[in-house]
């Protein structure tokens, strides 16, 4: 059976932004079960046949459906984390795997590589333990010929909206898709015209709202905040690069005139 968070990411993009706003909403609220529409309703503002639109949207044929596909998506995720046994750390992680496959729609992960293929200067951006990804991610593309070059320190980062230009692209390496140093920066490399992608892990965040082209991974419920695991990144960003790979090939394969 799909993830609902497949599901989510799958169907996203259809959403209007008021339809975003009341699924953002559900995603956020801490005492799911007990929520219901008059909440939603008197918090946002919005209709209930709005929120229910949104929630058929997404493949869920009512608004009580999506929320306990939710509930149960988390207790499971929940338990299987709670227990700190070898074999359920394997569990989990091919859970996050099989998932984040999943979420990799093939229409975006294409886009993303031709943008990539097309932009005449990449920056990789990622700090903290998405540095690392960022960083193999950059080296991978100076090795197929690209420039590129990897943002892993605040520092550096400030500087990229006073280099980078209309024709380049920058992609976020970010679990969370929230911190405030890459957000300033990506802010203001949009209002220059630079093209935004972002690779997040699975959640409602402003690096997604301010990018041209995102792609999600999912991450299991974890109780820690710290030294949380960024595999699910360096999976979504090797199939990335694979399809770069793909696209590059196709190209040098086309006959010139």
């Amino acid at each position: 059976m799909e993830s609902v968070y497949a599901h989510i990411q799958n169907n996203y993009d259809q959403l209007s932004s008021t339809e975003q706003l009341a699924i953002d909403f559900i995603l956020k609220y801490k005492q799911l079960d007990d929520l219901k529409l008059k909440v939603i309703q008197e918090a946002l503002h919005i209709s209930a046949p709005t929120i229910i639109r949104a929630v058929k949207k997404l493949d869920f044929k009512s608004f009580t459906e999506f929320k306990y596909a939710l509930l149960n998506e988390n207790q499971r995720q929940a338990q299987l984390t709670a227990e700190a046994d070898y074999q359920s750390i394997l569990t989990v992680m091919r859970e996050d795997f099989d998932k984040t496959i999943a979420m990799m729609n093939e229409a975006t992960v294409k886009e993303i590589a031709a943008a990539i293929l097309s932009a005449r200067r990449i920056f990789c951006v990622g700090i903290g333990s998405s540095a690392t990804v960022a960083n193999a991610f950059n080296h991978k593309l100076k090795n197929l010929g690209l420039w590129s070059n990897d943002y892993t320190e605040v520092f550096p980062i400030r500087d990229i909206p006073d280099i980078a230009r209309s024709q380049d692209s920058v992609i976020v390496f970010s679990l969370s898709g929230a911190e405030s140093q890459i957000v300033q920066v990506i802010s203001e490399c949009k209002v220059k015209g630079c093209q935004i992608i972002s690779v997040t892990g699975f959640s409602s965040n402003p690096i997604v709202s301010l990018s041209d082209i995102s792609l999600m991974t999912h991450q299991s419920v974890q109780n820690r905040k710290k030294l949380r695991s960024r595999l699910m990144l360096t999976v979504a960003s090797e199939v990335i690069f694979e399809t770069i790979l793909l696209l590059n090939k196709k190209a040098s394969n086309e006959p010139s005139w």
